[in-house]
């Protein structure tokens, strides 16, 4: 049997983090349910439209749901009174790691996607009836609903790495060292701006003031172009198609770490 990764055992991790945890999502999707309820009769009975509320509404329930349930990954590997019980589960770290990935970036994300959508159909065809309004229900084949749940999956990967790192106060801590990494990348930015466009004013000030515009227009558009091009480029490869990755990674190595020092 495969030491590292076995279907058989994913699949019981799985069926057993189901078990344990259904009711706090049974309580999470009535009020998620019953928020989307009450916005869409006040939206009926002012005159708005429901369709891009759905998505909006979708949009936000994925980003909330999603990140908060990232950062409750590891609650397991954290707690003194439940990580001894966690750590002797006969699993390896790759399939705990895995098994708590796919449930926050496929499984999480695809019933809050069903739940709202069965949710925005019962939601319309009562008001429908009952305020002779068009039926207008969410549409989850549209491609920003997919794109919106890749978005999701890159966002919340930063909470899933957190989750596994901090071990307490997982989300805070998670949204302060994104608020750190933001002023670092606004300092770099502020160096790489200074790198590119310092020498500008020293070549102006050198060639007198006759052509100033001239040559300020010329030399800013260019080395602005050069530079924002160069940032754009490196920020894409980044955010598509390294930071989720590094985040699992990081993650994995977490667990792995922890594991073999049994929780110390």
């Amino acid at each position: 049997m495969n030491q590292v990764l076995d279907m058989k055992r994913l699949g019981y991790l799985a069926r057993r983090d189901f078990f344990s945890g259904w009711r706090s999502m049974a309580i999470a999707t009535a009020a998620v349910a019953g928020g989307l309820f009450l916005s869409v009769y006040i939206g009926a009975l002012f005159g708005r439209g429901s369709g891009t509320d759905y998505l909006s509404y979708l949009t936000k329930t994925l980003v909330i749901w999603g990140s908060i349930s990232a950062s409750l990954a590891f609650t397991s590997l954290h707690d003194k009174t439940k990580n001894e019980a966690y750590l002797l589960l006969p699993a390896s770290a790759t399939e705990k790691t895995l098994v708590r990935l796919l449930a926050t970036s496929v499984a999480t994300p695809l019933y809050i996607i069903i739940m709202i959508s069965l949710a925005s159909l019962l939601s319309e065809a009562v008001k429908t009836l009952l305020l002779k309004t068009p039926f207008a229900p969410l549409n989850p084949f549209q491609g920003t609903v997919l794109k919106t749940w890749g978005g999701v999956v890159i966002f919340q990967s930063v909470f899933f790495l957190g989750a596994a790192w901090f071990k307490k106060a997982h989300f805070l801590k998670t949204v302060l060292a994104i608020i750190i990494l933001f002023i670092a990348l606004g300092i770099t930015g502020s160096v790489l701006f200074r790198i590119f466009i310092g020498p500008i004013f020293r070549e102006l000030s050198s060639s007198g003031t006759m052509n100033l515009n001239q040559d300020f227009n010329s030399l800013i558009n260019t080395r602005l172009s050069l530079l924002m091009n160069t940032l754009e480029i490196i920020g894409k490869v980044f955010l598509y198609g390294i930071l989720a990755p590094l985040c699992w990674f990081l993650a994995w190595l977490r667990v792995k770490g922890t594991q073999s020092s049994d929780g110390v």
